[in-house]
């Protein structure tokens, strides 16, 4: 298996209860496997037509990584919405919050580029990251 990426869920409550719950939540979660390379994975998100209001980077536990990633996020036209080095340590399997108000309609990608990968006989490296909006 080569590092993958995938969007895990999207739920979308803005047609179904405007007043009460009017909101998007997007899951993504990329895996950076031992010895896949530390390259950039990227998970387009299609159809979206709204603002992103935060974003949440986590990284699940892996030992033997020390490395950070870049998390990215462009528009239709690859131009760059957000990005910023996460400074979460792996090992720890901390997570980065970002508040924002980035207003978003089309495709998005949501790029993740690791600076290190597990190496051969090391679990996998996980990293979830949620996107909320309006």
């Amino acid at each position: 298996m080569a590092n993958a990426g995938v969007l895990t869920s999207f739920a979308d409550n803005r047609n179904d209860e405007p007043l009460i719950k009017p909101n998007w939540k997007a899951v993504f979660t990329f895996t950076i496997e031992a010895d896949g390379g530390a390259s950039e994975i990227s998970v387009p998100l299609a159809n979206l037509n709204g603002t992103i209001q935060s974003v949440v980077a986590s990284s699940g536990t892996a030992a033997g990584i020390t490395g950070t990633f870049a998390l990215t996020i462009d528009d239709d036209d690859d131009n760059q919405r957000f990005t910023s080095d996460t400074p979460a340590t792996p090992a720890e399997g901390l997570a980065s919050s970002f508040d924002m108000n980035i207003p978003v309609t089309g495709t998005i990608d949501v790029k993740v580029n690791p600076s290190d990968d597990p190496t051969t006989g090391q679990a996998d490296w996980t990293i979830t990251v949620v996107l909320r909006g309006i």
